[in-house]
């Protein structure tokens, strides 16, 4: 027996109940019926006894009540004890569907229904009565007798209530089966059509329901078709695997704000907190913690910001704290939302890109605001990369590396794609990165200050002298070829970030305002996400402001002002890189928490680095590294002599006419011998304006 068959198995054990049920209710419209005088008139007018029939029923609905037990008496006493008793399943059939659960191995559609949903047995068993319309015809006429609405296609409210279960729950049963009650909240069933009152009106499966129930392979939570609903998250969540956060880390900060926050919102300390970060999604993911630390009922969210669309959310949310992400350029929409949130008090977490602060909200509520933090302090993204680490290392069946949660969070914060700058995903490592010890010392040393940078300036939030300031920013300066952006590679690979590199070519231009249009777009694609931002060549963009003389130098002045205002804005570390510093604006120098000066290397650099660029495995036997070594070169004019050497010999290799590949050398087997880098040192210099002779390895 297949999945589908035990699905439909199911299916046939909850009909029964279903078919019990029915059959009481129409023996007692029968019974009803065949005490009327004139039966013949039921669709045309009510009789004197019909009336008389209606007042006795409506008197046995009103004595149902559980606080009236003299009442419930009397209505046992006229004969009339509801249908308890059809609308439940008998021991056997509990049996069968526990046996149903056993053969099966895994949840039955109706099992996996309620569990995901938080169905009750109410609730289970209107599915099937609404189910039943669409598995046989015959089911529409049974409604249709018990209503007396000969024109009735889908099972009403009323209906659903008359089968499910006695009238001492009728009240209740009335709450679950209204707009806001689980299966019409979640979309499981939808009105066909309109009616005069919600008692009278007819309901169906939504698309897909049946098919499940049927036992059909399809996933329950894509079923859910609630607009307000929000998936569950936990206030904190481990993955398997890795430890808590350590004591006073920035992951147990962040989760201490949501648990005061959420302890405010169930006291009624707060009623309202607003919730702004300029990165997108921060504000959203703190939003969801605070309301699932509250617990309660699930959470939910506007997705209709007008007054009628709140008031219907928070009548949804049924008391349970409600989250409305607002769009403060949208418009009308925050007038609206403030004059409905002005009107009530139901607990409410509202999360904005900026500063929300309406007056008629904060005189009428109890509200906190709050700013989330950056990307450092968010436990969402903690818990991602750890999440995204432990994947890469089982998939490659091995224990997590540091390397694994650097790729992981270099991956989880990768800034959008944008048309004026480049991102890189870091490669190289600190040992690549071959300088003189104490400059080496102080490039490692601002992957430090950018890491510390977060958790100090909230250790110091209180003093106003740092107030405006965020993150680290850094010059690095020297001649070409120094190192600088290779520095930043290295830097961005410890912090486990992205490296966004701006095109100068693509952000300056000669149109007025366009320059600080583009960099605003650069700004805007990193906001957030935690990346280095990197400059090349800074003074183009950085350089000094000078005295107006022109219209143009109005504006070039004005640009220069702006992207000093967004330098100072950006959380992340930003490296600015030139080979003049004494042409940066001193309002920029002043601001750097650190300046490096990349030297030209020194003959012991300079060994190291014709090491690393030539490995044993690809140079011959007769390369003189300690020749080579004295020659005055930076690391990319080392790089730049090798690639050729290396392009001379791939090319010979290949059958290409080119230099003999080293004394001796019978074949051209790819590998760099002394006479391919001699040649590629030849280029090099001519590249770099200078003439390279044999005797510059005597000279040099």
């Amino acid at each position: 027996m297949d999945p589908a068959k035990y699905a439909a198995a199911h299916l046939d054990l909850r009909l029964s109940l279903l078919n019990r049920a029915l059959r009481a209710a129409v023996e007692r419209q029968r019974a009803e019926a065949a005490m009327l005088d004139r039966p013949d008139l039921i669709d045309r007018c009510i009789t004197d006894r019909q009336a008389e029939l209606l007042l006795a029923r409506a008197d046995r609905y009103a004595a149902s009540a559980p606080a009236y037990p003299a009442l419930v008496e009397l209505t046992a006493r006229d004969g009339y004890a509801g249908l308890a008793g059809p609308a439940r399943l008998t021991g056997r059939e509990l049996a069968a569907e526990d046996e149903l659960r056993a053969l099966a191995g895994a949840p039955l559609p109706l099992d996996a229904l309620t569990d995901h949903f938080g169905l009750s047995e109410l609730d289970r068993q209107v599915l099937i009565a609404v189910a039943a319309t669409e598995l046989d015809r015959s089911y529409e006429r049974l409604y249709a007798f018990v209503c007396d609405e000969f024109d009735r296609r889908y099972p009403s409210v009323e209906l659903l209530l008359v089968l499910t279960d006695g009238l001492d729950e009728r009240h209740r049963q009335r709450i679950a089966l209204g707009p806001f009650g689980p299966l019409r909240g979640h979309r499981l069933l939808i009105a066909h059509g309109a009616a005069p009152t919600d008692l009278r009106q007819e309901l169906r499966l939504a698309p897909g329901v049946l098919d499940l129930l049927l036992g059909a392979p399809i996933d329950v939570a894509a079923l859910d078709g609630d607009p307000g609903r929000v998936p569950a998250v936990p206030a904190y969540e481990s993955a398997p695997g890795v430890p808590e956060p350590p004591p006073g880390g920035p992951v147990e900060g962040a989760s201490a704000v949501v648990r005061q926050l959420s302890a405010a919102l169930r006291c009624g300390t707060a009623d309202a907190i607003g919730l702004w970060s300029a990165r997108p999604g921060l504000a959203e993911a703190t939003a969801l913690r605070i309301i699932a630390a509250t617990g309660g009922a699930p959470r939910r969210v506007v997705p209709d910001r007008s007054a009628d669309g709140v008031r219907e959310a928070l009548v949804a949310a049924a008391g349970a704290p409600l989250w409305i992400p607002l769009d403060l350029d949208e418009p009308e929409t925050p007038e609206a939302l403030a004059r409905a949130l002005a009107t009530t008090h139901s607990p409410v977490v509202v999360t904005t890109a900026a500063p929300w602060r309406p007056a008629a909200v904060l005189g009428r509520r109890r509200w906190i605001e709050v700013e989330a933090g950056p990307v450092e302090r968010d436990p969402d993204m903690a818990v991602a990369v750890e999440k995204v680490a432990l994947t890469a290392a089982a998939v490659a069946d091995r224990p997590v590396s540091d390397d694994d949660r650097r790729r992981a969070r270099a991956a989880m914060t990768a800034p959008r794609a944008d048309r004026v700058a480049r991102t890189i995903a870091p490669r190289r490592r600190p040992e690549d990165l071959i300088l003189p010890p104490g400059i080496h010392e102080q490039v490692i040393e601002i992957a430090g200050f950018a890491r510390a940078a977060p958790v100090l300036l909230d250790r110091w939030r209180d003093n106003r002298l740092f107030a405006g300031v965020q993150g680290v920013k850094t010059l690095f300066t020297g001649d070409p070829g120094t190192g600088k952006t290779l520095a930043a590679e290295v830097i961005a690979g410890l912090l486990g970030v992205h490296l966004v590199k701006v095109d100068l070519a693509r952000v300056v231009s000669k149109w007025v305002g366009e320059t600080s249009q583009r960099l605003e777009e650069v700004f805007a694609a990193v906001d957030g996400t935690g990346a280095v931002l990197f400059f090349d060549e800074a003074d183009a963009l950085f350089g000094k402001r000078g005295e107006v003389r022109h219209g143009t130098d109005r504006y070039a002045n004005t640009e220069v002002s702006h992207l000093l205002q967004r330098l100072e804005e950006y959380t992340g570390l930003v490296v600015l890189a030139t080979n003049l510093r004494e042409n940066i604006d001193p309002a920029f120098t002043r601001r750097f928490h650190a300046v490096v000066n990349f030297p030209r290397p020194a003959e012991a650099e300079r060994r190291r680095l014709w090491d690393a660029a030539l490995p044993a495995a690809v140079r011959r036997p007769d390369v003189d590294l300690d020749a080579l070594a004295a020659l005055d070169l930076t690391g990319a004019g080392i790089v730049g002599a090798v690639r050729t050497a290396g392009l001379l010999a791939d090319a010979g290799a290949n059958g290409g006419a080119n230099p003999s590949n080293g004394a001796g050398a019978d074949t051209n087997d790819g590998a760099v011998g002394m006479e391919l880098v001699l040649a590629g040192l030849s280029r090099q210099y001519r590249a770099e304006g200078r003439l390279f002779t044999p005797a510059v390895l005597q000279t040099e």
